[in-house]
């Protein structure tokens, strides 16, 4: 035991001494942390299911199916005719509802568009729509 606390006694008191800075530094700034990293998405994120049950009828929520189907070549089709956003109140939002992605209705296939929505008290809800030409 002395021989191996001779060779690798430093090593071992490094290590402890580490292991104790990571937990004195993670106790010290776990309450700063929470306040820097709120647990709401933004826009560039997929998910915000947490603060979706946290905040269930609080936030904006867009209406639009999953799949919207469209025919090939239909000249006048408009996806802001098929989605609609709305604050949890029940006030309209489709002004502000922004919809990423493009369709080519003179090409048949799948299309994703990201919807997202900003509320007046800055919550943001995102919803995946696919569109599909055929």
């Amino acid at each position: 035991m002395d021989h191996f606390l001779g060779e690798h006694g430093e090593m071992i008191l490094y290590g402890i001494v580490g292991v104790m800075m990571v937990l004195l530094i993670t106790t010290v700034c776990l309450n700063r942390w929470k306040t820097i990293s709120p647990a709401y998405h933004t826009k560039k994120e997929k998910s915000n299911a947490d603060y979706q049950k946290e905040h269930q009828g609080k936030m904006p929520f867009i209406e639009a199916d999953e799949v919207i189907y469209t025919e090939y070549k239909k000249v006048n089709f408009n996806c802001k005719d098929y989605i609609h956003a709305k604050d949890w109140d029940g006030k309209d939002l489709s002004e502000r509802l922004n919809i990423y992605g493009t369709v080519d209705v003179f090409r048949k296939g799948i299309y994703q568009l990201r919807c997202v929505v900003v509320s007046d008290s800055q919550q943001i809800c995102t919803k995946y729509v696919n569109v599909i030409v055929e």
